[in-house]
């Protein structure tokens, strides 16, 4: 495990292709209006960002380019991104296509790629044997449970193509753990806030793993969970080893991760930390490791290397 040079940014995403690493995440800052990219050949020395998606001044999307995640499929680089339209005022995901890994990678709808009347982010593609499927986070700015601002994680399926959803989307992730709790108690809001967004999914054998994180992004109690599936509809499960990735004496703010392999074969994944605890903030910095999951009293673990 060890923390890349790459900072101010969020939520990073990594794609092996032809032999280089593409590096995928939100940038902050509010003069950059689209989504960038970094590439490496070691995934320790990067190049400087690369603007992979240019919005302009007439794109739908306004501010808050966020969460990127690309795959590669039947020949194309597909990108979902949430961004916060003009037009609603709130956010919303769409999908974008590339025949290149660092772009330019266009817009297929013009707009959101689907809405069903509230705030979506977060956006994380699987195709597996059972279909294709993009789950989401349905985000907590709009979203009022039990009296608590609540940002819950959905699936739904998605056409050959990766550019439409297809169906009813179902709730398949909602804070419920204890720990999942900790920024309900913070005085910045007059409503409580609690969350569980940026979730990825892969599957192992006949498990569906997620991880998702959870609390709020700028405090160092931000933390990745666990759940499992045999059906990419869930029920998932929640880890009683939760959080599985969280604050230690090595990092603080751990958060928003997503899977890959590297040349090796080996899984991996990419992950964000604060890059300043004593001022948390959306200046954060990449973190990769390998992954192991081992089972330990009855549940499932999981562990950097």
């Amino acid at each position: 495990m060890y923390v890349t040079k790459v900072t101010n940014i969020g939520d990073p995403q990594i794609v092996l292709y032809e032999g280089k690493y593409y590096q995928y995440a939100t940038y902050n800052d509010g003069n950059v209006l689209g989504i960038c990219c970094w590439v490496s050949d070691d995934l320790v020395n990067w190049s400087d960002k690369i603007l992979c998606l240019n919005a302009g001044e007439n794109h739908w999307g306004y501010t808050c380019f966020w969460a990127p995640e690309v795959v590669y499929h039947n020949g194309k680089f597909i990108m979902t991104y949430s961004a916060k339209s003009r037009a609603l005022d709130s956010f919303r995901i769409e999908v974008a296509i590339s025949s290149s890994p660092t772009g330019p990678f266009v817009d297929v709808h013009g707009g959101p790629m689907f809405d069903f009347g509230y705030a979506a982010i977060d956006g994380s593609i699987l195709v597996c044997e059972e279909g294709n499927f993009l789950y989401y986070s349905r985000d907590c700015g709009e979203n009022i449970v039990n009296g608590y601002k609540t940002s819950q994680i959905y699936c739904i399926r998605m056409n050959d193509t990766l550019t439409e959803v297809v169906g009813e989307p179902k709730l398949v992730s909602t804070p419920d753990q204890e720990f999942e709790m900790k920024s309900a108690k913070l005085d910045r809001w007059e409503v409580p806030h609690i969350w569980n967004e940026g979730p990825c999914v892969i599957k192992r054998g006949d498990t569906y793993i997620m991880n998702y994180s959870t609390n709020y992004y700028a405090s160092l109690d931000y933390a990745i969970g666990l759940s499992t599936s045999k059906s990419p509809w869930g029920p998932f499960v929640k880890s009683k080893h939760n959080p599985v990735i969280s604050r230690n004496e090595e990092f603080f703010g751990a958060g928003h991760n997503a899977f890959f392999t590297n040349k090796d074969g080996e899984l991996m994944t990419a992950f964000h930390i604060q890059t300043n605890p004593a001022h948390p903030s959306g200046d954060r910095t990449t973190v990769i490791a390998k992954v192991k999951f081992v089972e330990e009293d009855g549940d499932l673990k999981q562990l950097l290397l």
